[in-house]
């Protein structure tokens, strides 16, 4: 099989695990349809990094800051974050998770902490070494590229 079938192959598994776990993951089912996409994933950005800055999170997601601006005036409104400005430096604006979005980001990462043993335990524990192992690779390959651009 060469590299374009292979990627070809990859992607098409890729996209039904995610559409599996989308579709049918009970927890997550309730919080994907109370935010939209982006909101999902600046509050799991915010979640990962803790008390941050709203470029950073710009930063992490490849989106503009204005665009980040509005996700965030969303996710305050339902709660979720709050915002406040540096007392040093009052253009830098910090973004944190309130106790409701603590309660939402764990229950995610639960959920998806879940999903991902679930598919685990479909390899044996020599193949999620190895299955691991990969992913670590190309997630270090995406990270170096990020780092240089």
């Amino acid at each position: 099989m060469n590299i374009e079938n292979k990627a070809r192959a990859l992607s098409n598994c890729m996209h039904a695990i995610m559409a599996e776990t989308h579709l049918n993951d009970k927890k997550m089912i309730n919080i994907f349809s109370a935010f939209s996409p982006q909101e999902f994933h600046v509050m799991m950005t915010v979640g990962h990094m803790g008390n941050c800055i709203m470029s950073d999170i710009a930063a992490k997601l490849q989106l503009s800051l204005s665009s980040i601006t509005g996700i965030v005036d969303k996710l305050e409104a339902k709660k979720i974050v709050q915002r406040s400005r540096s007392i040093e430096d009052r253009r830098i604006v910090q973004v944190v998770l309130t106790e409701e979005g603590n309660k939402v980001f764990q229950t995610a990462m639960e959920g998806h902490l879940e999903m991902v043993r679930t598919h685990l335990n479909a390899l044996s524990p020599q193949e999620q070494d190895v299955f691991l192992a990969l992913f670590q690779k190309i997630a270090a390959v995406i990270t170096a590229k990020k780092a240089r651009v």
